[in-house]
């Protein structure tokens, strides 16, 4: 009898550790943060193991812009000249071949956490720990930033807005599987921020694909849309047909050019570009050629919001052709629709109009994720 009724007290207490796990990991609020920069990071999960502050992995290597691979039992890590990988049958982290002596790199419950201030740190930033917001900061001296004690008056009001009930702005249904990617040429500008301002105001993401003789002149509006969480590509340096595609030399030395500029204004290291006027029939095989060597990716479109062809007063015909072309895109079957635009006045003025219908449909709206990459270049190159 005694044993029975050990037994039994060994399940019960078994079954309520087992609920009360579940109970914490199901809907709660998270109480330990990542910010980068002075922006607060979203991570599905943030866990204190031994200590230590770890987040999935691969939701941190899009943040930072982190190349992840996965071959047979190993991940691999490649950035700024290290290796790092993580061996699933051994679960030992190794780092240039030598393995750790302890565990950066977990797996639970069959998902890969890092710790945070190890890969930060590893890819040359450093970490500032807020104790009473329990926040952990990622930052770079190279990168302007707001002071700690700024930050930390920020991230409270952040992490008190985060606690606050989610209000959806998008209807339910099949378009909420469906990807819009929103997409801005030839800035940074004063309608940079403009539109900038406009996707903070609806929840929206971004991506920008800047000019390198611009982001020379703007360079607090370049860190502003960075640090806002949308992503930035280069669209070369001078935009000029002739000078960009006058051989396959220049043409990747505008591209690496671009590339550095974003590099050195936001510490990302920015792989995806758009070339001048679309790729084809612009991108000949030798320039292909270099855009693989350097391991770019390309995007072009799939909607053109013809928006350079309208004033202001016009702004109506750019949200219609958006409208219209998403639509025929979404019947086609498209389930990644990336849509031209440019930092002008008419589009600053169009796309109030352009998000809010894209919201009351029920499309998501997202930057580029490096991880998760789409091709779509007119060239239909599988490597770009």
């Amino acid at each position: 009898m005694k044993k029975i009724a050990y037994a039994i007290c060994m399940m019960l207490a078994i079954s309520f550790v087992f609920n009360t796990t579940l109970s914490k990991a199901a809907g709660k609020k998270p109480t330990h943060y990542v910010g980068l920069h002075d922006r607060l990071l979203h991570f599905t999960e943030v866990r204190v193991i031994d200590s230590d502050m770890k987040v999935p992995l691969d939701e941190i290597a899009k943040v930072l812009y982190i190349p992840v691979e996965q071959r047979s039992n190993m991940t691999y890590i490649r950035k700024r000249g290290i290796e790092i990988s993580y061996n699933e049958v051994t679960q030992q982290t190794i780092k240039d071949g030598v393995e750790t002596s302890w565990a950066p790199i977990v797996n639970v419950d069959g998902k890969l956490f890092i710790s945070v201030k190890y890969i930060a740190r590893e890819i040359g930033f450093k970490t500032e720990y807020i104790k009473k917001l329990q926040t952990l900061r990622i930052y770079r001296d190279d990168y302007k930033h707001m002071s700690h004690a700024d930050y930390e008056k920020k991230i409270q009001q952040l992490i008190s807005d985060e606690k606050k009930p989610a209000v959806s702005q998008a209807k339910p249904g099949k378009k909420s599987a469906v990807n819009v990617y929103l997409t801005f040429d030839d800035g940074p500008n004063q309608f940079t921020t403009v539109n900038n301002a406009t996707l903070k105001k609806y929840n929206a993401q971004g991506s920008f694909f800047f000019l390198g003789k611009h982001m020379k002149n703007n360079e607090d509006i370049v860190k502003a849309v960075a640090s806002a969480g949308h992503y930035i590509g280069t669209h070369s340096m001078t935009h000029d047909k002739d000078l960009v595609y006058e051989s396959a030399q220049a043409f990747i030395d505008e591209m690496n050019e671009g590339t550095k500029l974003i590099l050195q204004m936001t510490g990302q290291d920015a792989k995806l570009l758009r070339v001048p006027y679309g790729s084809k029939p612009h991108v000949t095989p030798a320039m292909k050629q270099q855009l693989n060597k350097y391991n770019y990716k390309m995007w072009d479109w799939d909607v053109d919001s013809n928006d350079w062809k309208y004033t202001d007063e016009e702004a109506d015909k750019i949200a219609k052709n958006v409208r219209t072309g998403v639509e025929k895109a979404y019947k086609s079957g498209d389930r990644d629709i990336i849509i031209l635009l440019h930092d002008r006045s008419q589009t600053s003025k169009a796309l109030p109009q352009i998000i809010e219908w894209l919201q009351q449909e029920g499309y998501t709206i997202k930057a580029y994720e490096p991880t998760e990459h789409i091709i779509q270049n007119f060239l239909r190159d599988t490597t770009l």
